[in-house]
């Protein structure tokens, strides 16, 4: 598909275009699953934190979701509706990382998004823009404090309320413990939200990743495959506290030169080979390079990214022309 067929076919099936560049409205929803929405997604994700951290993300899904690459059926006792799970990421292991959940017993949801709380591990409470969020493990406790500011992301909003999906770009500080190890962490971080009816679209591959280039701005890059390898999505999104940014799409290309030697098999029975060298580059709007990354892999992916993985890399390359080197953030899921 060409580059410009596949904008197109964008454009007329989602309505995130026309959001580009505008501040975030504190009125859009972000409830727990309601209605037809069946399924909903709240993500927080920390970047670029010192080794052996990596990073760190609570990732939920209330509601297992019908699209099978982000589904997990091997946790549902009752109904796929009653079925929540929950990732607490970092480039550190600790037992219970990952796990499932009844919502109807081990869950509590405000109405409108303002508490969540899973079991006794993990709550999430507050409203734009401010929000606690508190983790707690035998081996690895969370206490942070997030504000939100109005520089959002759209990722999709289909025609007729399909599926909704933001990220706003977001200040934290507070503290991470690992076994007797005390972290104090302050910086740049993500508040992810997504809604979806109970639809059944045949995804193949995904990867959503983030890099924080300086104290500011954040760069998040996001590749979605259909069957046969069908771009369905392929971009990345610039922003910082002080700039709206905006979208990129032309001359995307993300490359995997090196994968695990073998394929891992999922939880859910699922396999994939996860890519541990790539590379990814996209143009600005005058035709030249804005950013070019060469990633390689830091060992520590974690399975429960949805139906995937998560970790991060060490990157080296360049942005709008300067050198940079950092830390990355990277889910994947499926075999590229």
């Amino acid at each position: 598909m060409t580059t410009s067929l596949l904008h197109g076919v964008q454009r007329a099936a989602s309505g995130t275009h026309a959001l580009s560049g505008t501040p975030f409205d504190p009125a859009t929803p972000f409830h727990p699953p309601r209605g037809r929405y069946s399924t909903v997604h709240y993500g927080l994700m920390f970047p670029d934190l010192p080794a052996p951290l990596n990073f760190l993300d609570f990732i939920t899904v209330i509601g297992q979701p019908k699209i099978g690459i982000w589904r997990n059926d091997h946790l549902i006792e009752t109904s796929a509706a009653d079925t929540a799970c929950l990732l607490a990421g970092a480039g550190v292991q600790f037992p219970h990382q990952f796990r499932g959940y009844r919502v109807s017993r081990q869950l509590e949801l405000a109405e409108d998004g303002s508490a969540l709380r899973f079991g006794d591990e993990f709550r999430f409470e507050g409203s734009y823009p401010n929000y606690a969020v508190t983790y707690r493990n035998p081996e690895f406790t969370v206490d942070l404090e997030v504000r939100a500011t109005d520089k959002v992301a759209h990722f999709a909003k289909l025609r007729g309320g399909l599926y909704d999906h933001w990220s706003l770009l977001c200040d934290y500080t507070g503290t991470v413990a690992h076994q007797g190890t005390r972290y104090e962490l302050a910086g740049l971080s993500t508040l992810e939200y997504a809604r979806a009816v109970a639809v059944d679209l045949r995804f193949a591959f995904f990867t959503y990743q983030i890099i924080n280039l300086d104290a500011d701005t954040q760069v998040l890059m996001v590749e979605l495959l259909g069957p046969l390898g069908v771009p369905v999505q392929r971009a990345v999104y610039l922003r910082s506290r002080h700039d709206h940014g905006g979208v990129f799409e032309d001359g995307f290309r993300f490359d995997v030169t090196r994968l695990e030697p073998s394929a891992r098999r999922t939880p859910n029975g699922r396999e994939m080979r996860l890519g541990t060298e790539f590379s990814w580059a996209v143009d600005d709007n005058d035709g030249n390079e804005l950013i070019h990354i060469d990633a390689v892999v830091n060992d520590d992916y974690v399975y429960g990214m949805a139906g995937g993985y998560v970790g991060s890399y060490r990157y080296t390359g360049s942005f709008r022309g300067r050198p940079i080197t950092g830390t990355g953030y990277v889910e994947y899921v499926g075999t590229r």
